[in-house]
């Protein structure tokens, strides 16, 4: 496996606490603390897990895609993973209300602006116009965003 990021993390995951508290030499999502408060925390686990279980190369799989080091495309292709929650290969509009409900945690936006916002975004973004975003049509999309891209 080629990993994008230093030697020097690969060690802090590996011998840290929480490596050590799994005797199989894998984790449950629920042992790893900061993955408890992360909005999206059943969708990385779906991607980067192996039945339920973060195995230590899938744990280096992880590291490796949100690495500053990583490729654009493979960030990209990623988060196109995590953003379809209904694992049908596109990004539809209900997909695109349940990203901005977690990110939003409930905050700053009522249901209508939600549904409007995930409407526009689908809108701009689907370029052929078949109410859902292709893995092409969300790389063009996040492409054009370089907050994304940092």
């Amino acid at each position: 496996m080629e990993v994008a990021f230093s030697p020097k993390p690969y060690y802090v995951v590996y011998e840290g606490k929480r490596m050590g508290q799994c005797s199989s030499q894998c984790m449950k999502k629920e042992e790893l603390e900061e993955y408890e408060v992360h909005p999206f925390r059943d969708r990385i686990c779906k991607v980067f897990s192996t039945d339920g279980y973060f195995t230590f190369e899938d744990i280096l799989g992880m590291a490796s895609v949100f690495s500053d080091l990583a490729c654009p495309i493979i960030k990209i292709e990623y988060a196109f993973h995590l953003y379809d929650f209904n694992e049908d290969g596109f990004i539809d509009e209900e997909d695109l209300q349940n990203f901005f409900r977690r990110l939003l945690n409930g905050k700053n936006l009522s249901e209508e602006e939600i549904v409007s916002l995930a409407h526009s975004v689908l809108e701009e973004a689907d370029t052929d116009k078949d109410k859902m975003l292709s893995l092409l049509e969300f790389e063009y999309a996040i492409t054009k965003s370089p907050d994304f891209l940092q």
